[in-house]
């Protein structure tokens, strides 16, 4: 027969036990992938910010060299290579393509508002831009223009990214009195319909996050 003390030693775990032990390993896993969607989130960010300065910096060289900057887009939703409602739907980096009309641009209409500048130099080739690896989980977008006492009175698009670049008042018209242009990103890095918004402007070396940053 076995003693008291074999008995006590042979005994197991108790269910209020055995829920501690699953309620802490389930914390812990919790945390972990937080963690690491944290860590993604920030590794794409980063990339983000080194596009749009690789895109501010090719915009610089193009005025330098043709007199003008270059535009992508008319508007804050024409983005490439996706809209940006579009985001949501795709479950990885997506693929640029250099032969597409909207990395292009070659059948954007003469007279089209922010691509009357310049002619047929228009579109990320133009730039000579592509992301790293050709892929990108964001949307892109440049829209510029000869300025408001320009050829084409251009001035920034009615649109909230705009209006964050370029606010509103008198006193800072200046920014886009001559060749002005607004480079910007829409990302959805976690696929659920929230936008984060990045942009840099030619009166500035610096990428900002919009207002409406969730998680920042």
């Amino acid at each position: 027969m076995q003693s008291q003390t074999q008995r006590q030693t042979q005994r197991g775990f108790t269910l209020v036990e055995l829920l501690t032990v699953v309620a802490i390993l389930g914390i812990m896993a919790t945390l972990a992938i937080v963690g690491y969607t944290k860590n993604i989130r920030n590794a794409r960010r980063t990339e983000v910010i080194g596009d749009l300065s690789n895109l501010s910096l090719r915009e610089n060289n193009m005025l330098s060299l043709r007199g003008h900057y270059a535009s992508t887009s008319s508007d804050e939703n024409e983005t490439y290579p996706v809209a940006p409602g579009d985001l949501q739907n795709e479950t990885d980096a997506i693929q640029w393509y250099a032969d597409q009309e909207a990395y292009t641009r070659d059948a954007v209409a003469a007279g089209t508002p922010y691509f009357q500048e310049g002619g047929a130099e228009h579109g990320f080739d133009v730039l000579g831009f592509m992301p790293e690896g050709g892929k990108s989980f964001c949307a892109y977008g440049v829209i510029a223009g000869d300025g408001s006492t320009g050829e084409y009175g251009d001035v920034p698009p009615a649109s909230p990214l705009a209006a964050e670049v370029f606010p509103a008042g008198p006193q800072l018209d200046r920014f886009y009195a001559r060749n002005w242009f607004m480079a910007f990103a829409k990302c959805d890095f976690d696929r659920d319909g929230t936008f984060w918004e990045f942009t840099t402007a030619h009166f500035t070396s610096d990428v900002s996050m919009g207002d409406s940053n969730i998680g920042e």
